[in-house]
């Protein structure tokens, strides 16, 4: 029985690390949060193909159901290993009122379900000071757990939050537009310099979205709502067609090329976390190592096309000169990188894959 004690406590220490790499460690999750996460994600894509008209409430609910279960997994497992630990000591090492016995593991699971929140209802006493320190041992580390989980569902909120004002904000600057026709009348209208702004502050709202996914694995993309112009996807395919029409351009205009440089370096960054995180290693191997293709050749010159007619067409005269452009090599592995990534993206999430805009024209 000696080993039974072992073994709970084994397991409680396991739950406790599993926790603080979640809760507490700024760009990790445990094995035992991040399988719950894959279990009812899958679940909930499962279920949301199979009802189309509710599929999308059904994702709605995949963050805060992934929450809950993560947290209640970690309150469960806790209170079957400390009862596993104080089993073989009931008879001999606590005290238990009269009507209760004999003990078996279900008075454990009853003493352990009591002391992991902190309650005690007094009807099981630890007598020897092995049955003590067990007993503090599961009240002080379910305060701590039960502090945690508090703490980190307030975070999870702001860290949402971060990541839904991104995806507004491109929401709104778009208006329906594709990223290659948003970003030209920007270099028309304002001119290279407030362009070069533009990209600034996009670069800044992707890092800020980078540290979400990083700091709140279990939820960061997970977490939906109801409403489309909330959904990441679409908001991280206008960004990439910006971030292509940004590259194209610095290569007709120098000043710009810094601010669409640190804007593609962003948003490649923060392609790679998401596929570190959620879609897989195969991906984020394939990410490191961008292999354009004919079909990501034409994608560019048709951005480039796009780009001299449409300024021509407004007739702007501050936007950036011709040039002969070059060979696109960058813009063509950011649209090689943007393909492979949202391709893997939609197909994670079950939600349709739009063409880009270069596949329109």
């Amino acid at each position: 029985m000696f080993f039974v004690s072992v073994l709970g406590l084994l397991l409680a220490v396991l739950v406790v690390c599993d926790a603080a790499a979640t809760v507490l460690h700024p760009d990790s999750e445990g094995l035992l949060a991040g399988r719950v996460r894959k279990a009812v994600w899958r679940s909930a894509v499962l279920t949301g193909t199979r009802l189309p008209r509710g599929g999308r409430r059904i994702l709605a609910l995949a963050g805060p159901v992934i929450l809950l279960a993560t947290f209640a997994t970690w309150i469960l497992l806790l209170t079957l290993g400390l009862a596993l630990a104080v089993w073989p000591m009931l008879e001999e090492d606590f005290s238990v009122r009269p009507g209760l016995e004999p003990v078996g593991f279900l008075d454990a699971l009853y003493f352990a379900g009591g002391t992991v929140p902190v309650l005690g209802y007094g009807d099981i006493t630890p007598l020897s000071t092995g049955g003590q320190l067990v007993s503090l041992f599961g009240a002080a580390v379910g305060f701590a757990l039960f502090t945690g989980m508090a703490t980190y569902a307030i975070q999870v909120t702001s860290g949402v939050s971060k990541r839904n004002q991104f995806t507004l904000s491109v929401h709104d600057e778009a208006r329906g537009r594709g990223g290659v026709t948003v970003f030209t009348e920007y270099l028309a209208r304002d001119g290279v310099d407030q362009a070069r702004a533009y990209c600034r502050e996009w670069a800044k709202s992707l890092r800020e979205v980078d540290e979400t996914v990083h700091r709140y694995p279990l939820v960061a993309l997970t977490y939906r709502s109801s409403d489309d112009e909330y959904d990441p996807e679409p908001a991280l395919r206008h960004v990439a067609e910006v971030t292509v029409a940004a590259l194209v351009a610095g290569e007709r205009e120098p000043s710009l090329r810094a601010a669409a440089e640190s804007l593609c370096r962003a948003l490649a960054r923060l392609q790679r976390t998401i596929a570190d995180t959620y879609l897989g290693r195969d991906l984020a191997r394939r990410l490191t190592d961008p292999r354009p293709t004919e079909h990501d050749r034409r994608a560019v010159d048709t951005v480039d096309r796009m780009l001299t007619a449409r300024l021509d067409g407004l007739g702007s005269g501050h936007g950036p000169g011709r040039g002969d452009g070059g060979e696109h090599g960058r813009a063509m592995e950011m649209v090689h990188l943007c393909r492979i990534f949202l391709e893997e993206l939609h197909e994670w999430a079950h939600t349709e894959a739009p063409p880009q805009e270069w596949e329109t024209r």
